[in-house]
């Protein structure tokens, strides 16, 4: 058993850290693309801002797992969780542009209401996509 450990841990490493960068990326254009400043707004206690980034983190986090556990290899992982992350950003768009405009203003002000929603339908989207990603 030992033995299976030291042969599988640089996998799980290079996945990981593959996935964790992955992760990372997705958070970075995420943050620049909503108008409001997340990462600002959860320094200053802004729950509704810290539950919209949440639930969208878990909206690309639960595809990426799938994909991790079918892919056959990271660059297959990266081309499928990039995916993830791109329907992620199109779903903030779709809200923040075509059926509530007002969104980011109304997470800025706290709204908590706005934020479980963005982050809501972020994370459903997320879980519908990780099953369509199961060959």
């Amino acid at each position: 058993m030992f033995d299976y450990f030291i042969e599988t841990l640089p996998h799980f490493l290079a996945y990981f850290a593959a996935a964790v960068a992955l992760a990372g990326a997705f958070l970075f254009l995420y943050v620049l693309i909503t108008p409001h400043k997340e990462m600002a707004l959860i320094a200053q206690g802004n729950v509704a801002a810290a539950v919209q980034l949440t639930g969208t983190f878990l909206g690309f986090a639960v595809p990426v797992a799938m994909v991790i556990g079918h892919s056959v290899s990271i660059p297959d992982m990266l081309i499928w969780g990039g995916v993830a992350a791109l329907v992620q950003l199109v779903v903030f768009l779709v809200i923040a542009r075509l059926l509530f405009r007002g969104i980011s203003q109304r997470i800025t002000e706290s709204c908590v209401a706005s934020g479980i929603f963005v982050g809501g339908m972020g994370l459903g989207i997320g879980i519908l996509q990780a099953a369509c990603m199961v060959p």
